[in-house]
């Protein structure tokens, strides 16, 4: 199936796919090449929409996280979203593009605005609250473009720590026997203990794009880890909130209660192809049963002609920037949607086995 699927995408996909096929899986991608690919991807809506956003000193839109109407900050044209949907769509570290968006988190001028430019320097107090924070964030976004080991050096972004930080939130879990022990009841509505590590999707994106932590018992203690997260009784209806200076704040999709079901990971018959590539990243898929099972269940809704029988569900009629990461352009035929699906299914096979047997 898997050389079917690299087949079909090659002859029929995007240009950003056949790009990450030929680097990452055939590992057969000639500097030349690269360059005709990425001229194709330039010239693209949505990429153009992105770059024509990047500032001259490199920083993307007037956002930095999510969308704002008031600031004129759309569903790209933020930093987010703009650099990670570049390093997605194919664009290596190198690239003139990457290099000045990444280079920008190390200014300190002009003056920033917090919706804008976090300031470099991350506040002590953005660790110590659950799941929230921009700081975990912008590490994402950076170690997502590649920059794990080439940031520049710098006094503000310690990439290792927040790497280990976010390892740290998902081998805590270890340490709790019951989720009451890390949620208060004290007030009207439920909130995680001060001081309590959880991992979210963020930290998720830092382990799944590094390397520093990686080694066999990294991986099994991570396997351990999910295994005791996914056995644990999260209820669909409890939102559990992230207290701060007397204000209840949603945690950036952490796997906790009702968030856990509105990242799809719960349900029987849903597939959550963007956090089910990370996982496979961290080389833990064939230790998690329950991740196994999500990946059989994949794998199965692949026909032989390589049709596809899943269904997206109406709450996510279309992949966007946090989630799917759709590469093709638009999804008006059949066939750019099912190269979308497809090239998830073969990087998530890809990655299941790449990264499972590295360190073996």
């Amino acid at each position: 199936m898997k050389e079917k699927i690299i087949d079909y995408l090659l002859e029929n996909a995007d240009p950003s796919i056949v790009l990450r096929i030929k680097r990452e899986i055939l590992n057969n991608l000639s500097p030349s090449e690269e360059n005709d690919l990425i001229e194709k991807i330039i010239s693209q809506k949505n990429i153009q929409t992105i770059l024509q956003a990047q500032k001259p000193d490199g920083w993307i839109g007037n956002y930095f996280h999510g969308q704002s109407v008031s600031e004129g900050a759309g569903m790209y044209d933020n930093m987010e979203v703009g650099l990670r949907f570049l390093a997605e769509k194919g664009f290596p570290p190198e690239n003139e593009y990457i290099y000045k968006a990444v280079k920008s988190f190390l200014l300190e001028e002009p003056a920033y605005h917090p919706n804008i430019k976090p300031p470099p320097k991350a506040p002590e107090s953005d660790y110590a609250y659950t799941a929230l924070g921009m700081y975990l964030m912008r590490s994402s976004v950076i170690i997502r473009a590649g920059y794990e080991y080439l940031l520049p050096k710098n006094e503000f972004i310690n990439l290792s720590y927040d790497i280990d930080f976010s390892f740290n939130t998902f081998t805590n879990v270890l340490n709790h026997a019951d989720l009451d022990d890390v949620i208060d009841y004290s007030k009207r509505k439920l909130f995680f203990k001060q001081g309590t590590q959880w991992p979210c999707s963020y930290d998720l994106r830092n382990l799944a794009h590094s390397r520093g932590w990686r080694n066999a018992k990294n991986q099994s203690l991570l396997a351990n880890s999910l295994n005791k997260l996914f056995s644990l009784p999260h209820d669909r209806e409890t939102h559990v909130y992230t207290y701060i200076k007397e204000r209840f704040i949603s945690p950036a999709q952490a796997f906790f209660h009702s968030g856990i079901y509105n990242l799809g990971l719960m349900e029987e018959d849903y597939i959550n192809f963007d956090l089910l590539e990370l996982f496979a990243r961290c080389g833990v898929m064939h230790q998690v049963d329950f991740l196994k099972n999500k990946y059989e269940y994949m794998l199965s809704q692949i026909n032989a002609d390589l049709t596809i029988n899943y269904k997206m569900p109406s709450k996510e009629r279309n992949w966007g920037p946090y989630g799917g990461f759709a590469l093709e352009e638009d999804w008006r035929t059949k066939t750019k949607k099912q190269c979308d699906f497809l090239f998830r299914v073969l990087i998530v096979m890809h990655y299941v086995v790449c990264c499972s047997l590295e360190n073996r």
